[in-house]
């Protein structure tokens, strides 16, 4: 009966598999930077719920208990990217760039950039996508989730496991990296 059961139960979850890769991995692509670690994490999300299966007691549909996996997994990627992060190249100098309340300081206030034509707001939205894209991933996920998600920065310390000091120097510091490479593509864009 054993080795039955287990037969039928290898069957259904590679129906799972089946059924639900594409959308998990849909969804990790849109959370972590490279392809190739979001194949990682849908495959970590899998494995946990293969060893977790006998926990599955069937209160939600598989869909949405590989989802809360995948979700938890995500979570702790970005957790050890703060933990232990790895940044390319150099981070910029920016003590003099904010004031004490996280705003632009007198005299590095972003001009306007100019952008001209009926596509100004399809024109920046590309260029803020490609810029956040380039960002460390730490540094990337804690402005998606304080500026897209609109999450406070008590909560998003506290999901990361940082501390208040590191989050405002990793927001002060991805708004001058986006500033950098917002102003370049503009500037790129109107030479052509």
């Amino acid at each position: 009966m054993p080795i039955a059961y287990h037969t039928v139960e290898k069957r259904e979850f590679n129906e799972w598999v089946h059924a639900h890769t594409g959308d998990l991995l849909r969804y990790a692509k849109t959370r972590v930077r490279e392809e190739a670690e979001a194949e990682d994490l849908v495959q970590s999300a899998f494995v946990a719920a293969w060893e977790g299966r006998k926990k599955y007691a069937q209160q939600s549909s598989p869909r949405t208990w590989l989802f809360s996996i995948l979700k938890n997994k995500i979570a702790d990627h970005w957790r050890k990217a703060y933990r232990d992060p790895v940044v390319h190249g150099q981070e910029p100098v920016d003590a003099d760039f904010f004031g004490d309340n996280g705003r632009w300081a007198p005299g590095h206030i972003p001009a306007e950039w100019g952008l001209g034509g009926p596509d100004q707001a399809e024109q920046m939205h590309r260029f803020l996508a490609d810029c956040l894209r380039l960002l460390p991933s730490h540094w990337r996920a804690v402005v998606e989730m304080k500026f897209l998600k609109d999450k406070d920065a008590e909560l998003i310390c506290q999901e990361l496991g940082i501390s208040a000091t590191n989050y405002w120097q990793q927001i002060h510091r991805a708004k001058v990296r986006l500033r950098e490479c917002i102003s370049t593509k503009i500037t790129k864009d109107n030479h052509h």
